[in-house]
């Protein structure tokens, strides 16, 4: 039914496409490059932490449009990546947490342990009836390579040799002609070939991970530099576990962090030489993209990734297309994960409006000096228990306004994002009004998407 399902919409959509993008030449190569955990200052054009160094992420930077208030559709990985997929929110595909590795069952019953609320429940792999942005490019011919984390794979990744639960949930039956290194994990068993992961092959002992990656990104733009190609490029770094090659955490006074930085810059760069030397640069989008906030700290936000802190869920995005968009623009209109697919749309000169079940905007218009996009809400959805700090709540952003309720002590807050986007002074008690409505359109949200609630948990004892 999957197939069946996916071969009559896409159908469709090659019926009434456009057969050109919007400035009228011939479909542009999209390279969505995602890191994993990495932080919104945690790069260094935002000038937060001075020891970190990613000269070509910077230049990127500089090449196109710095997004200040971009979002990830989650504070944790898996649903973010769903929805990128998808280009729905997690609440509606029903994954709304990390698929955890160390299996489904033992999983809740420990993040539920001493709660009133129990975890909600959420799937643990991309639903098989998912259209996703890979289906829809590649019937418009183009090439779909998926390199890296996937995490869409199915629970209790820990417990393999090689990161397989059930290969039918891997890229290549979502879309992608190619798939190397997706499968379950949610981080790597080892950074170092050997690597025990199913989907990628050793190639020489002791090579570091995020460098295999990199030379694989390389193949792939040089196997399909004729053609219109997408490429995902999904980084494990800077997930934990912290590790480097030898001298580049030397080089940080053994901080291992911003070594794995260095190395997620180096193969950015290695992707952008290859890009100009084909070049490929004028006809290629380069996304650079986080999939929730870091977990080391991201100044001058509050929280960290698992919150419902602006730490936890801005993220670094940048949007470069040279000689195509202008250089050094900063925008600050607020967009989240669900964008990227009808954007992406767009890009390839297909109507977003053929697929109605998209929950996202284009912001393409913002890369042409658009100033803002249709006035709605941004929402999120995370009825799950962490330890990191604010979180099993939803949370609501509408312009300057954002409004969060934490499920478990029904604590809410309200903050004034262009005053205080460091999340300071809670402004519950100032704003009832403000807060009222915000909380009535987020209820009407989850209502309408049909989100999983926690339940009481008949375990819990406050004796």
């Amino acid at each position: 039914m999957r197939r069946l399902k996916s071969i009559c919409t896409i159908t469709l959509l090659s019926i009434i496409a456009l057969s050109c993008n919007t400035n009228g030449k011939n479909k542009p190569n999209i390279v969505f490059i995602v890191a994993d955990d990495l932080g919104y200052s945690d790069v260094a054009y935002m000038n937060q932490k001075p020891e970190i160094q990613t000269p070509n992420i910077n230049a990127l930077a500089e090449s196109g449009v710095v997004f200040t208030d971009a979002y990830a559709a989650a504070p944790v990985c898996s649903p973010t990546r769903a929805s990128l997929m998808t280009g729905k929110y997690p609440a509606s595909v029903k994954l709304t947490c990390h698929i955890p590795g160390m299996g489904m069952e033992k999983y809740l019953k420990k993040l539920s342990k001493g709660k009133k609320l129990k975890e909600a429940y959420f799937g643990d792999h991309l639903s098989e009836n998912a259209v996703t942005i890979a289906e829809l490019l590649k019937e418009q011919g183009y090439a779909t390579g998926y390199i890296g984390k996937w995490h869409l794979g199915g629970e209790g990744s820990m417990y393999t040799s090689d990161g397989i639960v059930n290969d039918a949930y891997h890229p290549e039956y979502y879309g992608f002609d190619v798939n190397i290194g997706g499968c379950a994990y949610g981080q790597p068993k080892t950074y170092f070939d050997p690597y025990k992961n199913g989907t990628l092959k050793d190639r020489k002992e002791g090579e570091y991970l995020t460098d295999r990656l990199g030379d694989e990104a390389v193949q792939f733009i040089e196997e399909n530099k004729d053609k219109p190609f997408y490429l995902n490029l999904a980084t494990y770094t800077v997930h934990t576990p912290l590790t480097a090659p030898v001298e580049n955490v030397e080089k940080y006074a053994s901080n291992k962090y911003f070594a794995m930085i260095e190395k997620l810059d180096q193969n950015l760069g290695k992707v952008m030489d290859k890009l100009k030397e084909d070049h490929l640069l004028e006809n290629t989008v380069v996304i650079f993209y986080s999939d929730n906030g870091g977990l080391w700290g991201n100044p001058p936000l509050k929280g960290k990734k698992g919150t419902l802190n602006e730490g936890g869920i801005r993220v670094p995005m940048i949007v470069s297309w040279a000689n195509n968009i202008k250089a050094g623009q900063t925008c600050s209109e607020p967009v989240t994960s669900v964008d990227f697919f009808p954007s992406m749309l767009e890009l390839a000169g297909v109507a977003a409006s053929t697929q109605s079940q998209l929950e996202g905007l284009s912001f393409v218009p913002l890369l042409y000096g658009q100033d803002s996009l249709p006035e709605r809400a941004i929402y999120w959805h995370f009825p799950h228990h962490r330890k990191e700090g604010l979180s099993m709540g939803a949370a609501i952003r509408k312009g300057k306004w954002k409004f969060i309720i934490e499920f478990e002590t029904e604590q809410k807050y309200l903050y004034n994002l262009d005053e205080d986007f460091g999340e300071e002074i809670n402004l519950i008690k100032e704003y009832p009004e403000i807060a009222d409505s915000l909380f009535s359109e987020l209820k009407a949200w989850q209502k309408k998407v049909g989100a999983e609630m926690p339940q009481p948990n008949e375990n819990y004892s406050n004796n």
